[in-house]
């Protein structure tokens, strides 16, 4: 298996979190848990969920908390953070509208999960990545669901022309992060020798559905 990315103290208790917020809010998981529901890899250390204003009332319990300079709000649960990706209210820094999230998901022990062609995109975002080590994770996770989770580009690049994102920030995003991953293999891959062959063949998935040749 993969070398950890995160201690397991850290990782043990927000999947702790995880199990004691579902079924008392309505949220679709996303994140990094998500890509972990997905591609069997690397754990979080916090949650990221999207939700509806009617969810909300849940974490005031908790404490709703703002990030400078960004629509998203967080509470803290035994120790973890859980990001939340209010409806409308978090709209402006993601590349889709929560509501969105809110309707394109798939149930997977007993969690509402986005869709994995949208969590990709989500993924590629790096709505408010100023840490390193969280930049790595995001490099680490995208790579993940491209080696591991059966995504079907075909479905990611209607995302990607329904909400006219830009190549620069999706197609070109993902053949960067498919080299800049090549030194953090340990963490994706089983074998030393595993990564490089995939990475080649999704480079070439890539350009061909995006046209690039």
């Amino acid at each position: 298996m993969p070398k950890r990315f995160w201690t397991n103290e850290k990782t043990e208790t927000s999947f702790r979190t995880l199990g004691f917020i579902k079924g008392k809010a309505d949220f679709v998981l996303i994140g990094g848990w998500a890509v972990h529901y997905y591609s069997g890899r690397q754990p979080s250390e916090d949650v990221d969920i999207a939700l509806g204003y009617d969810a909300v009332n849940f974490f005031k319990r908790y404490g709703i908390r703002d990030y400078g300079g960004i629509n998203i709000k967080y509470s803290i649960i035994d120790s973890t953070v859980v990001d939340l990706f209010i409806e409308e209210y978090a709209d402006i820094d993601l590349p889709v509208p929560v509501s969105t999230i809110l309707h394109n998901y798939t149930v997977l022990d007993g969690i509402k999960v986005v869709d994995k062609e949208l969590l990709l995109l989500l993924k590629l975002w790096g709505y408010f990545r100023e840490d390193l080590m969280k930049i790595r994770k995001d490099i680490v996770d995208v790579v993940s669901l491209l080696f591991y989770a059966d995504i079907d580009l075909d479905a990611f690049k209607r995302y990607v022309a329904e909400y006219k994102i830009e190549r620069r920030r999706s197609s070109d995003v993902l053949l960067k992060y498919l080299d800049k991953a090549e030194p953090l293999s340990e963490f994706i891959c089983n074998t030393e020798n595993e990564y490089r062959p995939l990475k080649e063949k999704l480079k070439k998935q890539i350009r061909k559905v995006f046209n690039y040749d």
